[in-house]
């Protein structure tokens, strides 16, 4: 079987160098790694009862043939073993063939049957017939590209009961439906579900069909499709189909080889949060874990604060934007606008500084008073995901000013904030541990309304000493910032 594991890898450079990037992306295409497809294998249990093992989007076989690998090493007295695999790029399909002929020729009493057809299209129509066959074990690496809300894709994934925006939703969405109860799936997909409003229905589909066994998370961004320069950060997930939810398993390592991994179990609390009206799910670290909770259990609601996603979509109102501000138009802000946490207005950039005071405009302005923005998108080279500055009534030139869509506003019913309440905002969002747990549900460099709203907060009274002490700090560097923080709130 080393053999095998040779010729796939070797299979797989070939087609990350050699295929043309376009067909890739049309496709949503990128082939596992042996490493990986290896690691993801190991996390089934060892049974001795038949198995039907689904690989939808198998490429070139690895995920199959890794699966196939394992029960032959270890060997597994399994009495019968039948694999479907699914791909609709004919470029692979006599390399699949061959890859899981050799790969199944030392098993006894194994099959395997490759489908060229569409994966959603197919089980979508059978399991609306209840024909649809149904797998002991799912091993997969869905393909990654958006659907549009018309899309034959869109109307599939809504046969198995689930809404989702992302292919790789879809494929696991459908590979869920057609497991047996107390069946497993494996899956390396993007971490993007973990958060966010678009992936809400696709957590919930999760919750009411699977139990969450184990999570296993690549510390570097980009190493896991290192050779293809995939910046998306992805995890492994293992599901059971309608089993109890118990403790959950993390794993952590730097890269492909899995030379450090890391693991420790978890109670499923520290992953789904009570009451999450959002259903987050939040990865945890072992040193996480281990900090004492401080309990920073307030939200924003108990602050009686709003965050809000700036109103102005600049592109709707081209007509009415003006480069330097003129008499007539009131300040629009930008995140490029936003430095070392406060406002540096106006720039000289390709951005406008002002905008029309037009009737339109008028009822998306904040009066003069006291904001706290955060960037809706840091930049790769940032080292913090949330980056927050300060608006004071000294930054208005006039009576009121208006915000970018790229920017998140934190107000009370679109008003200013309590001063010293506005200051402890920015320290709080600006402080490494609020940027730590952010981390543990977020994967992307996108900081959305929702996010800001899941996170916790001190109370009144201690955002208020935070902000009264950081007014009157000379400098606002991250030791500082941290230092008021640990200080005030009592953070580790």
């Amino acid at each position: 079987m080393i053999s095998v594991a040779e010729t796939l890898e070797k299979e797989r450079l070939n087609h990350v160098f050699e295929v043309d990037g376009h067909h890739k992306e049309v496709l949503g295409q990128y082939f596992t790694p042996y490493s990986i497809a290896r690691f993801m294998s190991s996390l089934f249990p060892v049974t001795e009862d038949n198995i039907k093992l689904l690989d939808p989007g198998a490429g070139i076989g690895t995920l199959s043939c890794s699966f196939l690998e394992r029960i032959v090493q270890e060997n597994w007295n399994t009495p019968k073993i039948r694999v479907v695999a699914y791909d609709i790029d004919k470029n692979v399909q006599n390399i699949l063939e061959q890859n899981l002929a050799l790969a199944s020729s030392p098993l006894h009493k194994s099959e395997y049957e490759i489908f060229s057809e569409d994966f959603l299209e197919k089980t979508s129509l059978d399991y609306m017939w209840k024909i649809n066959e149904t797998f002991t074990h799912v091993i997969m690496n869905p393909p990654y590209k958006k659907i549009s809300i018309k899309s034959k894709e869109r109307y599939a994934s809504r046969t198995f009961g689930l809404e989702t925006v992302n292919l790789y939703a879809a494929f696991m969405g459908a590979a869920i439906s057609l497991t047996e109860d107390r069946g497993h799936i494996v899956a390396i997909v993007p971490r993007s579900f973990c958060n966010g409003v678009y992936y809400k229905p696709f957590r919930e589909f999760i919750l009411r069909n699977c139990a969450i066994k184990h999570i296993h998370l690549f510390e570097s961004r980009n190493q896991a499709f290192k050779d293809e320069s995939v910046l998306q950060e992805n995890i492994i997930i293992m599901l059971k189909k309608n089993s109890l939810q118990e403790n959950v398993k993390i794993t952590y390592c730097t890269d492909e080889t899995f030379s450090d991994l890391t693991d420790f179990n978890v109670p499923f609390s520290q992953i789904l949060h009570e009451n999450d009206t959002e259903k987050y799910f939040y990865i945890p670290t072992k040193q996480q874990i281990e900090i004492k909770n401080m309990n920073q259990d307030s939200t924003l609601a108990d602050l009686n604060i709003q965050v809000s996603t700036g109103p102005i979509v600049d592109f709707r109102h081209k007509e009415l934007l003006r480069k330097n501000f003129e008499e007539h138009t009131i300040p629009i802000i930008y995140a490029v606008h936003l430095k070392n946490h406060r406002l540096s207005w106006p720039q000289d950039s390709k951005k406008p500084n002002a905008i029309v005071d037009s009737e339109v405009i008028r009822k998306q302005q904040f009066p003069k008073g006291f904001y706290v923005l955060v960037k809706r998108f840091s930049t790769k080279e940032e080292r913090k995901r949330i980056i927050a500055s300060i608006i004071t009534p000294d930054d208005f030139i006039g009576d009121s000013m208006t915000f970018e869509n790229h920017l998140n506003i934190f107000h009370v019913n679109k008003n200013s904030l309590p001063e010293y309440l506005a200051y402890g905002l920015v320290c709080w969002l600006n402080s490494t541990n609020i940027d730590d747990r952010f981390r543990l549900f977020s994967g992307h460099t996108q900081v959305n309304a929702t996010d800001l709203r899941n996170l916790p907060y001190p109370d009144t009274e201690k955002l208020t000493k935070l902000g009264e002490k950081l007014k009157s700090c000379t400098e606002w560097c991250q030791e500082s910032i941290d230092g008021l923080a640990k200080e005030v709130i009592g953070e580790n």
